[in-house]
């Protein structure tokens, strides 16, 4: 893949290629194109507005500062069922976006949170690239553990990971890109549901057991040995103890949407 360059954001081909950003919209800076909006609106850091620069990552250079919210010309701010989602969506200036104060983008299927990444020039992290960015967050009430519903996007700076993103644990489960297929991951079979006992290097359990584990700080594996599942990381506002970093839900349908669920996207 042929990579451009500019203002230190690298785009690759194939993603300027599929958003049909034209040549002359590549060298002129069009501003109306998506490439010209991105390369318009570049913070310190070589990110656009609203992205956390990972020096450490082979794999992105970006990833969103806080979970993903509907933009201004999303005919719904705050969609309550996946229809909403939908309707949003068939709205071609629509797309995902990372501010502060808002309320996150949740009733959102998978593929749905695809669109809406890719419409911003940017995608789902896989469940690797996820925890890359999520370590270092507190497992702790200060993120939205146990609380009442889902709250607007930087409710508390002291939920921050070791790279600078907010609200990864808590509040609402995130999309990653990944499958698991009959209990199988990245080539390699699923422990059953537990307690997080040991980890591989993407924070992925290979170990579970039936009591807590403090080195883990009580986070909870769910898994299944028959289906097709999505990968969502990191618990929501009703987790309690069993959210973190090493929290992962592998039993959900990549079509579930809920309150429950949202995602943040990656560059």
């Amino acid at each position: 893949m042929k990579f451009l360059k500019i203002g230190g954001v690298v785009f690759g081909a194939l993603v300027i290629t599929t958003l049909g950003i034209s040549a002359s919209d590549i060298f002129s800076g069009n501003s109306g194109s998506l490439l010209g909006q991105l390369v318009g609106t570049v913070q310190e850091g070589g990110c656009p507005t609203g992205m956390i620069a990972v020096v450490t990552s082979q794999t992105f250079s970006c990833v969103d500062t806080y979970e993903a919210s509907a933009n201004d010309e999303c005919p719904i701010e705050v969609p309550s069922h996946t229809g909403q989602t939908q309707d949003n969506l068939n709205n071609i200036d629509c797309r995902a976006v990372s501010k502060e104060g808002q309320k996150p983008w949740t009733f959102i299927a998978r593929e749905q949170a695809q669109v809406a990444c890719m419409r911003a020039g940017k995608r789902l992290p896989t469940s690797a690239e996820w925890y890359a960015v999520a370590l270092g967050t507190p497992d702790t009430e200060v993120c939205n553990i146990a609380g009442n519903g889902v709250t607007v996007t930087n409710s508390s700076p002291e939920c921050r990971s070791a790279v600078g993103v907010y609200g990864a644990i808590g509040n609402v489960w995130e999309w990653t890109s990944d499958d698991v297929i009959d209990g199988m991951y990245q080539g390699r079979a699923l422990p059953d549901a537990g307690y997080v006992k040991q980890v591989a290097s993407d924070g992925i359990a290979t170990v579970t057991g039936a009591t807590t584990s403090e080195q883990f700080s009580s986070d909870y594996f769910l898994s299944a040995q028959s289906g097709a599942y999505g990968v969502l990381r990191g618990g929501f506002f009703g987790s309690g103890d069993d959210a973190g970093v090493y929290a992962v839900q592998a039993k959900t349908v990549p079509t579930a949407a809920t309150v429950a669920i949202g995602f943040r996207c990656i560059l």
